[in-house]
């Protein structure tokens, strides 16, 4: 079961984290009024294509992308969204709408915008659209070597 699989990991990981159980959400910003948190507290992640393969990135739920913004973060190269349909044959372990950013068959690279580098802690999904998880900021960054860069739109 995937959900099982991205606790597992953070269970075998020096993290610690609170599971989160909620209704069956598709949206991070469902996911935050389901909890009865602010979006602000609640990441989204969302699966950019480049010709080398899948970024992730993760943002505030409230936030929008800027793929402008990713392009230079990741140097210049072309970046789209990915479809329903490739995040599907790409990820078939986790439901649409609750990929995290770390788990799976990938080992993406993750971008963390800095607006939730900013909070201490923060809620993302873990592959079911029923369970989230809360964690330091800092564990995720260091879990996912990620990058911290200003990813969203002004």
């Amino acid at each position: 079961m995937p959900v099982k699989h991205a606790a597992g990991i953070l269970k075998e990981a020096p993290v610690s984290f609170d599971l989160l159980v909620h209704r069956d959400t598709e949206t991070a910003l469902a996911e935050a009024r389901a909890l009865g948190l602010s979006p602000s507290e609640v990441a989204k992640t969302v699966i950019l294509k480049t010709a080398s393969g899948c970024v992730r990135a993760v943002l505030p739920a409230c936030e929008r992308l800027d793929l402008h913004k990713v392009r230079a973060a990741i140097g210049g190269a072309k970046v789209w969204l990915a479809t329903e349909e490739e995040l599907e044959r790409e990820y078939p372990e986790f439901e649409l709408g609750a990929i995290p950013p770390f788990a799976g068959a990938h080992r993406d690279p993750v971008l963390v915008d800095q607006r939730l580098a900013e909070r201490e802690s923060i809620v993302l999904e873990t592959c079911s659209r029923t369970e989230s998880v809360r964690m330091l900021t800092g564990d995720l960054v260091w879990l996912t070597r990620a990058r911290v860069v200003d990813i969203c739109e002004e």
